[in-house]
């Protein structure tokens, strides 16, 4: 048997040295997360804007009524408008409108799609992240001369 000399120079050196790179690793994989959140309120927040410009797409049926009826098509066309309008392809890569719909003719649900990539991380996931956001929005006529 070989006697333990209690030499142990360098232990720590090894220690604190692996102990950083955990750290280091655990810090870019938070802000990793943190960016694809921030780009997933984004996108929400521009699938709710297009639905409530979607919204504004409507006819009015009956006026004594004040009923109103919003088509799926009028609605879509409005959403590309809408996107076009604010440039949303400069600001979300490969975003897409998923789908536009017309719900009980007031109401209108979009899904956007985008591609998020985080910092730093690129190498780790080339392709990025799929972002998915949903947005509704209703019109309500309400007659406020009375």
């Amino acid at each position: 048997m070989s006697k333990h000399t209690g030499d142990d120079e360098g232990q720590t050196s090894v220690f604190v040295i692996g102990v950083t790179v955990v750290i280091l690793l655990f810090a870019l994989t938070i802000t990793a997360i943190m960016a694809v959140n921030l780009q997933h309120r984004k996108l929400l927040s521009l699938a709710d804007s297009a639905a409530q410009s979607a919204a504004t797409a409507f006819t009015i049926v009956d006026p004594e009524e004040l009923s109103v009826t919003i088509t799926d098509a009028s609605a879509s066309q409005q959403v590309r408008e809408h996107l076009q309008t604010l440039e949303a392809e400069q600001h979300f890569p490969n975003v897409a409108v998923d789908s536009v719909r017309v719900v009980g003719e007031t109401t209108v649900q979009v899904r956007l799609t985008a591609t998020a990539h985080p910092p730093i991380v690129n190498w780790v996931i080339p392709d990025g992240v799929t972002v998915i956001a949903e947005g509704t929005a209703r019109t309500q006529l309400d007659d406020s001369t009375q």
